[in-house]
């Protein structure tokens, strides 16, 4: 019986494996020692040149080189993985951020593995043990979260144990939490928000908060009530809403404020964007124009805003750069006390809420 050469025996069809391209190789075909390459293909190496990394990178990626996960978590103690904990990836402000640390994750030659926790502090204990497990190099936690103190004294204790095991801890948001954090300005952003807006000529506003208590709906709701407060905008306790973060959840905060027969705000401030679309449809449904004898201004200024008719007064927060700092962090040596970067908001005026001439 003969064989086929180019099958050697095997069936038809079923190739030989390609040889397996080794760190030596790749070491070779930058031109640099093993000990070189291998630190050039570790992202959170600290002592490797730009040129240098740029060199066996493009080497490793020629020769198609993989470094083994399992064998490097072996001998680093974690693999070339950043765990990001998400409340809830559907919201744009989250999707935002982790835009942010996909793209920078890449950059820094790590994957990003997600895991969902709905705003529940007992969910995101789950899910960083079970991401222990995986060993990643970073875990990074965004969103706002809700819970006893209990239940937060718990995740702190979860996350001290993880970096102890030489893990990193970023938060993207809120500095609630005792690790280092790329915050996001909600309270500056609100109390600039309300400025302007007092600017234009409003003075009765509308809230409409998460219906949830977390750090991150108090810092938004702290900033707009003292800004008011010190401008002397009336916000009446009947002006003031809680409804879920979504769509729905400002429509019909909305629908129940005009249902009131209130005193009618001259302009209504949502948590988020998306509650702000729902809030300007609840508008149109009422036969108000949303801008016109109503405005409207959300907040984190996402994918979209300047798409709905009239486009959308928000705040920028830089979300993605929010996210990309928060990977930035955990690639650097840790420091005794934790560390905080921050953003400058911009509040970005436009069709739903224009100067009042009354």
């Amino acid at each position: 019986m003969t064989t086929d050469p180019a099958t050697d025996g095997r069936s038809p069809g079923i190739r030989p494996r390609p040889s397996t391209v080794t760190l030596r190789d790749v070491a070779a075909a930058a031109g640099v020692s093993k000990a070189s390459a291998s630190r050039a293909l570790d992202p959170t190496s600290q002592y490797v040149s730009s040129e240098l990394r740029s060199r066996v990178l493009e080497a490793a990626g020629r020769l198609g080189y993989s470094p083994n996960a399992s064998a490097r978590a072996t001998t680093t103690g974690a693999t070339a993985m950043v765990a990001v904990l998400v409340s809830d990836i559907r919201d744009p402000y989250n999707a935002e951020i982790v835009h942010g640390v996909i793209e920078q994750a890449a950059r820094s030659g790590l994957v990003a593995t997600f895991a969902g926790t709905d705003h529940a502090i007992d969910d995101e204990i789950r899910a960083v043990r079970m991401m222990r497990s995986l060993r990643p190099h970073a875990m990074i936690l965004t969103g706002a979260r809700s819970g006893t103190t209990v239940s937060r004294a718990s995740l702190e204790e979860e996350l001290e144990r993880y970096t102890q095991e030489d893990g990193r801890v970023v938060i993207a948001g809120d500095d609630e939490l005792p690790f280092d954090t790329a915050v996001v300005p909600r309270r500056r952003g609100a109390s600039e928000l309300v400025a302007a807006l007092f600017e234009l000529g409003y003075r009765a506003p509308a809230v409409i908060r998460p219906d949830h208590d977390s750090a991150a709906a108090r810092q938004w709701e702290d900033g707009i009530v003292e800004t008011a407060g010190r401008l002397g905008m009336r916000i009446g306790s009947d002006a003031v809403v809680r409804a879920p973060m979504t769509r729905d959840g400002g429509y019909d905060a909305v629908k129940g404020l005009l249902r009131r027969g209130a005193a009618r705000p001259d302009v209504v401030l949502a948590a988020t964007d998306v509650m702000a679309f729902g809030s300007m449809s609840a508008m149109r449904d009422a036969g108000l124009g949303p801008g016109t004898e109503i405005g409207v201004a959300g907040f984190d200024d996402v994918v979209g805003t300047e798409d709905v008719t009239p486009a959308l007064t928000s705040v920028n927060l830089a979300l993605a750069r929010v996210g990309a700092a928060a990977v930035e962090l955990a690639l650097t040596k840790p420091a005794a006390e934790s560390r905080r970067v921050e953003f400058e908001p911009q509040v970005v005026i436009r069709g739903t809420t224009p100067v009042r001439h009354d």
